[in-house]
């Protein structure tokens, strides 16, 4: 995956993702994993930063709606606001002492067809294993290629409404369009040649799932 700005760095060929620790989020929680669940169980603040190692060995789990507005680049996306967001994260530590996350994100959102521009309704649905790796630890080049996880490097804590964000965005398709025969509207060339082009977060969902 290729780098996404605020977040970190995702390279396509090793699937390492950074997560680095800032300011940047509004409302944010920076203190004892006992804060941040309580504050997220009422289900709508993921604007919270974790202790990631605290919270897979805790076996820990958060869950919550989030209004799309919250995500400004996967709002950018799609034609209508006011949309809900699922999404839930579990910790866990498997027998050989490697943490793990495990990320859920669905919503119904509204996108635009690339063939007649007209409203798509898009259900997106994305599930995520992400293995912790921490500052300074080793890592085996052979797990690499292992597709039935992601690496996730970290030297901070997690910023957990940037990750959700991440995977709505990589569970778009390249170029929506109509599963049934959609026309072009008429006049509309020009308009297509300019913003026909796919997400290029779409783009990266592919590359992900290839």
């Amino acid at each position: 995956m290729a780098g996404i700005a605020g977040y970190g760095s995702r390279d396509a060929a090793v699937q390492v993702a950074s997560v680095r620790s800032g300011e940047s989020l509004v409302g944010s929680v920076d203190g004892s994993l006992s804060q941040a669940s309580s504050e997220a169980a009422g289900g709508d603040n993921v604007q919270v930063r974790l202790d990631a190692r605290q919270f897979a060995h805790a076996a820990q789990a958060l869950s919550g709606r989030s209004q799309v507005e919250v995500f400004p680049r996967f709002v950018a996306e799609c034609r209508e606001a006011g949309r809900v967001v699922q999404w839930s994260v579990q910790g866990s530590v498997d027998t050989d002492g490697a943490c793990w996350l495990e990320l859920d994100v669905s919503a119904s959102v509204v996108v635009q067809c690339q063939r007649c521009l007209g409203d798509l309704p898009l259900p997106i649905a994305s599930r995520t294993r992400f293995r912790l790796v921490f500052d300074g630890e080793a890592w085996d080049d052979a797990d690499l290629e292992d597709d039935s996880f992601e690496a996730l490097e970290l030297d901070g804590p997690l910023e957990l409404a940037t990750l959700v964000e991440d995977e709505l965005l990589l569970a778009l398709p390249p170029v929506p369009m109509h599963e049934e025969a959609c026309g072009l509207p008429a006049g509309s060339l020009d308009k297509l040649a300019g913003n026909g082009r796919p997400s290029p977060f779409a783009v990266l969902g592919a590359l992900k799932k290839s």
